[in-house]
């Protein structure tokens, strides 16, 4: 890209041998050259890697639905990130009300009382999960 099209600002638009053991430039072309693949390399990394952090959610969403499925096809694909989109849209929405709703610190004995409840809510929600996943109803449905 660099040295045969001359793609580049500060090589320019040359077309250069690198194959030939630096017979026919200078060292300091060379070592243009190779700063100016490493900076095009780096960039095109980091902008991968921002790529998939952003995305992260659906890429691991597409990645599960390609284990169990083995091939998918666009439409299922764009229903898969349809899903994961609005899931993550609602995540937002809940966040940031929970952010503009005031907290008021609770009272010693509501403390205690929500932790003696804590470890039976639990309980009864992870029933409930189990069961929803079976297609059963829910406790006290």
């Amino acid at each position: 890209m660099v040295t045969r099209y001359g793609m580049s600002e500060r090589v320019g638009l040359v077309s250069y041998n690198y194959d030939d053991s630096g017979n026919t430039m200078s060292t300091e072309t060379r070592g243009l050259i190779e700063q100016e693949v490493k900076e095009i390399l780096e960039r095109a990394y980091n902008n991968a890697k921002t790529i998939l952090t952003t995305h992260d959610k659906e890429l691991h969403a597409l990645a599960n639905a390609l284990l169990e499925n083995e091939t998918l096809s666009g439409a299922q694909i764009k229903n898969l990130l349809a899903q994961v989109n609005k899931s993550n849209t609602k995540q937002q929405e809940t966040a940031k009300v929970s952010q503009e709703t005031p907290t008021v610190p609770a009272s010693p004995q509501s403390t205690a009382a929500a932790k003696a409840k804590g470890v039976a809510g639990t309980a009864v929600a992870a029933q409930e999960a189990t069961a929803k996943a079976k297609g059963v109803a829910g406790i006290g449905s």
